[in-house]
């Protein structure tokens, strides 16, 4: 079976959606992509890309979910995937390199993709602007340390809103730590689940968390204190 066939059996893709991410594996597999993405070759491409992305479709979150942000979206995954899946959300790719969110804006354009709406900005100032709590989910897929990615995505979310973080595996500690830090930042964390997302991927887990009430005003902080000063429980 041929991976288009696979992923249209595997997600309930149509011939017109599998023909854009024909379209998309073209533009990665291009030597301008592989510049945006360390993954190369069009097998890896739709496994580690494409098939991880995709596998949020499980996830009731997502199906729950009108309006979604992709956080530290680099070449626009699991963003844009989940976008061409589901043409009536809305998602929203922040990027703070200005290389890869000229990549999202070409490729949403390539791709027809009127649903995607590229932003170029770091995570800390979408959550000061007017992002803030406009979002039913937000998404974020190997950005960075757990207390990075919650002072990241629960400014973001509306209260009664998720977060999926796709992340490697699971250590000692990281569910006492991201609980404690999410209740900091209005939150509270709901499942942790390990997923075998493409066949031979290892090591991988979908952290759930909802949004149970109000960021304090003083998160995000700053650029670049969030990695300095890493939250804790």
């Amino acid at each position: 079976m041929s991976w288009q066939d696979d992923l249209s059996a595997s997600f309930g893709l149509s011939e017109q959606q599998i023909l854009a991410f024909e379209r998309l594996q073209d533009m990665l597999a291009a030597p301008s992509g592989r510049n945006l993405t360390a993954v190369t070759g069009r097998e890896r491409i739709v496994n580690v890309h494409f098939r991880d992305s995709l596998s949020l479709i499980a996830f009731r979150e997502l199906g729950a979910a009108a309006n979604i942000v992709d956080i530290g979206s680099g070449a626009g995954f699991p963003g844009i995937p989940l976008a061409i899946a589901f043409p009536e959300k809305n998602v929203t790719l922040v990027e703070a390199n200005g290389k890869k969110c000229k990549f999202l804006e070409s490729a949403s354009r390539e791709l027809g993709l009127k649903n995607v709406h590229p932003v170029h900005a770091r995570a800390e100032e979408a959550g000061r602007s007017s992002l803030r709590d406009s979002f039913d989910l937000a998404l974020a897929r190997a950005v960075g340390p757990l207390p990075l990615v919650l002072e990241y995505a629960l400014p973001l979310i509306r209260i009664g809103g998720s977060a999926l973080l796709q992340r490697g595996a699971r250590e000692e500690g990281d569910e006492e730590l991201a609980g404690g830090i999410a209740l900091q930042l209005g939150g509270r964390l709901d499942s942790v689940t390990a997923i075998e997302s493409y066949p031979g991927s290892k090591n991988l887990t979908v952290w759930a968390l909802v949004k149970s009430g109000p960021t304090p005003e003083r998160f995000p902080r700053r650029p670049g204190m969030a990695k300095k000063r890493p939250l804790k429980p």
